[in-house]
């Protein structure tokens, strides 16, 4: 497969400046099962002290759609900015997934794309999060450079429910930037990069 220098410093299918929104890709009643639940993402963007919180970092996200299909430059992919603590939350459903070649068993694992804007001396991240019980995960997964198999990078989203039933999935994924100047991308992070809390 043909490595572009848009995949190795923004990831594929990276569109630059993504519009402002919390919801990305809709909910739509008519999806597959798993994907009938609304997929929340929250969490984290910390310094490379594990714990001083970075505000106003621009998180930048973008996936595929409940099909597997990558539109266009504002559908299933945008931005938001921590708060003061911190923190950042999105809005989107579960991606499908997508073969990479003419096989139709080279399947790449369901994941969101990120691309945290660096600020403060810290470095801009590009990375991957991929959900836990994925069969497509690691030595499977079709990208053999994309990181599927590290445990930092592969979560367990939690049902919540309220009284109505109505239920949402919430996948808490804390990010951590390393100090200096540049672009990280999670498949040249190494475990003395000292990135994961």
């Amino acid at each position: 497969m043909f490595i572009s220098e848009q995949i190795i410093h923004r990831g594929p299918f990276y569109y630059p400046d993504p519009p402002r929104q919390r919801l990305l890709c809709q909910y739509k009643k008519e999806t597959g099962a798993k994907k009938n639940v609304p997929l929340h993402v929250v969490g984290i963007i910390f310094a490379q002290d594990c714990k001083t919180p970075l505000r106003r970092v621009k998180v930048e996200m973008w996936q595929a759609n409940h099909e597997g299909k990558y539109k266009n430059e504002t559908n299933c992919r945008g931005f938001v900015r921590t708060n003061k603590y911190g923190i950042y939350k999105l809005k989107t459903i579960y991606p499908g997934k997508y073969t990479t070649s003419a096989n139709a068993n080279d399947f790449r694992p369901a994941h969101l794309h990120f691309k945290i804007n660096g600020k403060n001396g810290h470095k801009s991240l590009v990375t991957q999060m991929y959900f836990a019980g994925d069969k497509h995960l690691g030595e499977v997964d079709s990208c053999y450079g994309c990181s599927s198999h590290r445990k930092d990078l592969i979560i367990k989203p939690k049902r919540v429910c309220n009284r109505k039933k109505l239920c949402v999935d919430v996948a808490e994924f804390n990010i951590t930037l390393s100090k200096g100047k540049g672009l990280h991308v999670s498949k040249a992070i190494f475990e003395e990069d000292n990135l994961v809390c």
